[in-house]
């Protein structure tokens, strides 16, 4: 019985949810098309924002793609959970580079009133949550405001973060997948973060279920940039967590 684009789209996206990847090829066979078809179904998936398509295959897009109002009200529980486990990494006395983001966001809300340290972030948000700590200097870097992700961005920023050097880097990330790396929605975002991880020590990725195995438009460093990964246990058995270093997952 031959199949209809609708199922085909259905057992799409139901692949890439369990497996993290599919193939032309694989769709092809899976259901006696040709390839053609099935890179024609791999298009208007794409082309709906559904899937990320790189060549000959499709892999999960990532949730990130949208403003940060809207991805503010994502799994805010969850990100605060990670948070919550993300903050014993820091230590007194650190330079500490918080890239801008939602998760990077419930980070510094919690972190100790009294720990004294230097924080450096792009992200007035971020700047402004703390400024209840009377003890942490904080560095807001300065240029280009980009309303959708609420971010500093551009090549102000970008000399700036070049003549700064830091302990820890918390970098914000819209995927992660152990192919791709790490990806963000924005070229001008991955500039910004690619420079963040050469000048700093270490670097820490808070990554909710939903940005793991996933990809976003624009790659900016390979998984192997990150030395501490903080996510939720259910995604243990997803083969990108393989890839990393450490891992410190939460129930």
């Amino acid at each position: 019985m031959e199949s209809t684009p609708d199922e085909r789209r259905k057992f799409i996206l139901a692949e890439l949810q369990s497996k993290g990847r599919l193939s032309t090829a694989d769709l092809a066979e899976r259901f006696s098309l040709s390839e053609d078809t099935a890179r024609r179904d791999f298009r208007e998936l794409a082309a709906a924002g559904l899937i990320k398509r790189v060549h000959g295959a499709a892999l999960p897009v990532t949730p990130g793609e949208q403003p940060f109002q809207g991805r503010y009200k994502i799994a805010r529980d969850v990100k605060t959970k990670l948070a919550r486990v993300a903050v014993e990494i820091v230590l007194p006395d650190q330079i500490i580079m918080i890239d801008g983001g939602t998760t990077n966001l419930e980070l510094a809300k919690h972190l100790p009133l009294d720990l004294r340290a230097t924080v450096i972030t792009n992200s007035p948000t971020i700047a402004t949550a703390t400024a209840e700590h009377r003890n942490l200097e904080v560095i807001l870097l300065g240029g280009v405001f980009d309303k959708r992700s609420q971010m500093t961005l551009g090549a102000r920023v970008l000399e700036q973060i070049h003549a700064l050097s830091a302990d820890i880097c918390f970098i914000g990330v819209h995927g992660l997948h152990e192919e791709y790396g790490l990806t963000t929605a924005g070229y001008d975002e991955a500039a910004v973060k690619a420079a963040m991880l050469q000048v700093s020590a270490e670097v820490v990725a808070i990554a909710t279920p939903d940005k793991i195995g996933t990809v976003g438009a624009y790659k900016f460093a390979p998984l192997s940039a990150v030395d501490v990964l903080v996510t939720d246990r259910s995604v243990r058995d997803n083969p990108t967590l393989e890839k990393v270093s450490a891992k410190v997952l939460t129930d």
